[in-house]
C-alpha cells in the first residue's frame, strides 16, 4: 500500500454540514481505512456509531485530558479537522474558544503522535473584502472577520507546532443542509433579504465538491494549501435570485446594511458582503480535482433536487 494512503482517519465535526458529506467521500477514496469521529456526548457517539464510525470521546474545549486520551487511543495516521464555530456566529468568544484554542489543543496532542502523516485543516477564504480581486493560496488575505482571523490563526498554530499540515480553504459552501437549509426556509417564507445592493462578488462551492477536495488533499504533501471554489464567481444577488427561482419565488428583497448588521450580526454580514474571487487552479493542477458542479446554477439545481418537495413548500 502507498505510504501516503491513510489507514486510520479521525474526523472532527463529522456530524456537521461538511462532515456528513466528507464521510462518504473518504469511504469511496479509502475503502480500507478505519474512520473515527470525535464525539462530545453519548448522543453524538451513538450517531457516529450508527454511521459505522468509531466514536472517539473528547471535546476541543476540554483541558482535562479526555480529548488527548481519546485521540491517542484511536491512533490516527490522518486527521480531518472540520469542527468549528460557524462564520455566522455572533459569539466572538465561542469562535476564539473553538476555532483557535480548540485547534491549539488538538495541535498540542497530535504534535508528538506517532505515525501521523497528515493533519488536514479546513480553513477559509471568507476572511474579508478583497475589492473583487482574485485570491490565490499565497495571499495576502484581508482578515476582517472574527471567523476569518480565527481560522487563519489556526493555520499559524499548526505551522508553529510543526504538525504535518495540509490546509484546505473553501469559500461559501452550499448544499442540502447547514446554513443553506435555513436560507431556503427564509426565502420560501418571504423573510429573506439580501444585505445591501448584493453586487459584490461571491466565490461559492457545493458541499460535495468540498468533500471530494478534502479526500484528495489527504495524500497531498505537508505544507500544501488549496482553495476550494467552483469555476464561476457570481454576484451575490444573482446567487440568491437563483435560490428564489428554485423556490418558486419571483425574487428576493434587499435590507439596508445597518439593519442587516443589527439583525444578523456584524460578522455574518461582513462575510456576506465581502467582494472576492478565488482561484482553484492549484487544486486542479496538483490534485486533479474537477468540480462536479462547476457553477452555482448546476449546483443549486442538484441541491434542490436533493431537497425535493421540502424546498418549494
Amino acid at each position: 500500500m502507498d505510504a501516503r494512503v491513510p489507514r486510520r482517519i479521525l474526523v472532527t465535526g463529522a456530524t456537521g454540514f461538511i462532515g456528513q458529506a466528507v464521510i462518504p467521500a473518504l469511504r469511496a477514496r479509502f475503502p480500507e481505512a478505519v474512520l473515527g469521529g470525535l464525539a462530545r456526548s453519548e448522543r453524538s457517539a451513538a450517531a457516529l456509531a450508527a454511521q459505522h464510525l468509531t466514536p472517539v470521546r473528547g471535546d476541543l474545549g476540554d483541558a482535562s485530558g479526555t480529548l488527548a486520551a481519546g485521540v491517542r487511543g484511536f491512533a490516527p495516521d490522518a486527521i480531518v479537522h472540520l469542527a468549528a464555530e460557524i462564520a455566522s456566529s455572533r459569539d466572538s468568544a465561542a469562535i476564539q474558544r473553538t476555532n483557535v484554542e480548540g485547534t491549539r489543543r488538538l495541535a498540542d496532542i497530535t504534535r508528538d503522535l506517532d505515525g501521523l502523516r497528515c493533519f488536514l485543516y479546513a480553513s477559509t477564504v471568507v476572511t474579508g473584502d478583497a475589492g473583487g480581486r482574485v485570491l490565490t493560496e499565497d495571499g495576502p488575505f484581508p482578515l476582517e472577520t472574527d471567523y476569518g482571523r480565527a481560522k487563519h490563526e489556526g493555520e499559524r498554530i499548526l505551522a508553529a507546532a510543526r504538525v504535518p499540515t495540509v490546509v484546505v480553504r473553501p469559500s461559501h459552501v452550499y448544499g442540502p443542509g447547514g446554513w443553506f437549509a435555513h436560507i431556503v426556509t427564509d426565502v420560501r417564507r418571504g423573510f429573506f433579504r439580501v444585505p445591501g445592493r448584493g453586487d459584490n462578488w461571491w466565490d461559492v462551492v457545493h458541499v460535495d465538491d468540498v468533500a471530494a477536495a478534502l479526500a484528495l488533499a489527504l495524500t497531498a504533501p505537508a505544507g500544501s494549501a488549496f482553495h476550494v471554489v467552483d469555476d464561476e464567481p457570481v454576484p451575490m444577488i444573482d446567487f440568491f435570485r437563483e435560490v428564489a427561482r428554485q423556490c418558486g419565488k419571483r425574487g428576493v428583497g434587499h435590507a439596508p446594511l445597518f439593519l442587516a448588521r443589527l439583525l444578523r450580526g456584524k460578522g455574518a454580514i461582513a462575510a456576506a458582503i465581502r467582494s472576492a474571487r478565488s482561484s482553484n487552479a492549484r487544486l486542479k493542477a496538483e490534485l486533479g480535482w474537477k468540480p462536479r458542479y462547476p457553477d452555482y446554477r448546476t449546483g443549486l439545481a442538484a441541491t434542490f433536487a436533493a431537497l425535493g418537495g421540502d424546498a418549494a413548500a
